[in-house]
């Protein structure tokens, strides 16, 4: 089953505002974006002593929510929020990647462009630490172009096109 996060979810990473989850559950949510498998994250994290029940107890409180196909379950409205103004205008103007239509091609893209954000920031030693973790923690396609801008400002606009053109399907 692939499990991604709800607006509840996304907020709590944010913010901090479910102090009560265990550090294995936190780690859970963070691994959770709509493209990974739990079974996928249950092994990656096995053995730390995450278990099936850790999954449980956040879709129970409503920070993740079952999707189907590529969809999100019916009772949870999808998490389309990305590209913020706000964080643009801080960073720049930059053209960002707008999101496709089709899931299958969202998925896709994220599967393409998250290596290619991982490597940048690990290029960045003890200084992208922080944007290492932002990148890991992207809900999907969406969190990694709003993650462009800070990206850009930390490797260059020449060493982000790569991963600016997986985003934009190329």
């Amino acid at each position: 089953m692939i499990y991604q996060k709800t607006a509840l979810g996304l907020q709590a990473m944010k913010d901090r505002s479910v102090a009560d989850i265990t550090r294995n559950q936190r780690a859970v949510l963070i691994l959770l974006d709509g493209v990974r498998t739990a079974s996928a994250v249950l092994s990656a994290t096995g053995t730390l002593g995450v278990s099936s029940a850790d999954i449980d107890v956040l879709a129970e409180r409503g920070l993740i929510a079952a999707i189907q196909t590529g969809r999100p379950a019916a009772n949870e409205a999808p998490v389309t929020d990305f590209a913020s103004s706000t964080l643009a205008a801080k960073q720049g103007p930059m053209a960002l990647p707008v999101a496709p239509n089709n899931d299958q091609e969202r998925i896709r893209r994220y599967q393409k462009a998250y290596p290619l954000a991982t490597q940048l920031t690990a290029k960045l030693g003890l200084r992208g630490f922080r944007l290492n973790l932002a990148v890991e923690a992207a809900d999907g396609f969406e969190g990694l172009v709003e993650l462009l801008p800070k990206l850009r400002t930390a490797v260059g606009e020449e060493r982000l096109a790569p991963l600016k053109a997986a985003l934009e399907g190329k």
